[in-house]
């Protein structure tokens, strides 16, 4: 299955046949056959015919709506899951606190061994004294996992290895003119921040059709606590794959100069144009984490032109690229994984059993 991007502001997105085309000025620029195509992603200002979105609705096909900043704003979406008793299950199950806490914990101790294991690979290649010092921190985060009694603890166990692991994820980039001291996402004030944000919120986008696809509710979780419009259970599974698919393919694009710096550009005050404006409006409605008053900062950056697309190009790359799943004991495409963990979590909570996260090789 396939994603479509459309990111040229002129762009009308029709249908024709079987397929959903995209027109600029009466040329159509790109085509997705509706039978192998799993969301279409609009960024920017284009304009769909109500043939499209009809077309798309009816072949399960989410349309996807975020800002050059990597920010979602919403989504058309079909509704396509009519499995009323696995979700009751769902909602009995995560109701319980053992359980919720269960889940949640599988899914932080995930988050971490990919995390560890991700450096630890960079640490033979290019040992160092602060590699060394962040995956004694994470191992040790792991195994307060398993002591966490609560949720609140648990969080607080995820955050400060979160911390440990973003110290040094700088020191993983090679790339000239490309520098990442510290994770700040809205607004991001540098490349590698906003190819992070931008990366989470398209496998969200993946992983929430998935999600609705195997019948779960994807907004009741375990460790994101249930708020008005947060697909919590999205944001839980999620958390093992960042690692593996977001930041190996952040890292991988800016040390191979597959993305430069050339390909972003950055929003400075008052010569900022309309759309960039818009984008600062919307960093400063989300409300989290915004430094757009603090001058001590960079200012915020976006993609060029040429930045969307390269990205969008090297995030399929790694979802396409196989691993060993051991459930099946065969290999598959990190998407294919991704499907696979999100029906196991729909088994387990179908045959009361235990969520186990997906590792990713050492």
């Amino acid at each position: 299955m396939q994603s479509l991007f459309v990111v040229e502001h002129d762009a009308i997105i029709g249908k024709r046949g079987e397929e959903i085309v995209v027109k600029i000025q009466d040329i159509v620029a790109e085509r997705a056959q509706l039978a192998s195509l799993s969301q279409c992603v609009v960024l920017g200002n284009a304009a769909l015919t109500t043939p499209a979105v009809k077309a798309m609705l009816k072949n399960g096909v989410d349309v996807v709506f975020m800002h050059r900043g990597g920010g979602f704003l919403g989504r058309l979406t079909s509704g396509r899951s009519r499995n009323i008793l696995l979700r009751k299950k769902q909602f009995q199950r995560l109701s319980d606190p053992a359980h919720q806490l269960a889940l949640a914990a599988s899914c932080v101790r995930g988050k971490i061994e990919n995390q560890r294991r991700l450096l630890a690979r960079f640490q033979k290649r290019r040992p160092s004294p602060e590699l060394s010092k962040a995956l004694v921190a994470l191992r040790l985060a792991k195994q307060r996992v398993d002591g966490a009694r609560d949720l609140d603890t648990l969080r607080g166990v995820e955050g400060s290895a979160a911390a440990a692991y973003f110290a040094v994820f700088g020191t993983l980039i090679t790339a000239p003119n490309i520098s990442f001291t510290k994770r700040l996402r809205r607004p991001p004030p540098d490349p590698v921040n906003i190819l992070l944000s931008f990366g989470y919120t398209q496998l969200g986008n993946n992983i929430h059709a998935m999600v609705e696809s195997a019948g779960l509710d994807p907004y009741l979780g375990g460790l994101h606590a249930p708020q008005y419009g947060r697909p919590s259970l999205v944001l839980d599974l999620i958390e093992e794959f960042r690692p593996v698919i977001v930041d190996s393919a952040v890292i991988r694009a800016l040390n191979t100069g597959a993305i430069s710096h050339r390909d972003f550009q950055w929003i400075k005050g008052d010569d900022a144009t309309a759309e960039e404006r818009l984008l600062l409006e919307d960093y400063s409605e989300d409300g989290d984490g915004s430094h757009g008053e603090d001058a001590t900062l960079p200012p915020p950056v976006i993609f060029g032109k040429t930045g969307i697309r390269k990205w969008v190009g090297e995030y399929q790359r790694r979802l396409n690229e196989m691993v060993y799943y051991p459930p099946r004991g065969l290999r598959l495409s990190l998407q294919h994984v991704m499907r696979a963990q999100v029906h196991h979590l729909a088994r387990c909570i179908d045959n009361d059993q235990a969520y186990t996260p997906w590792l990713s090789p050492r």
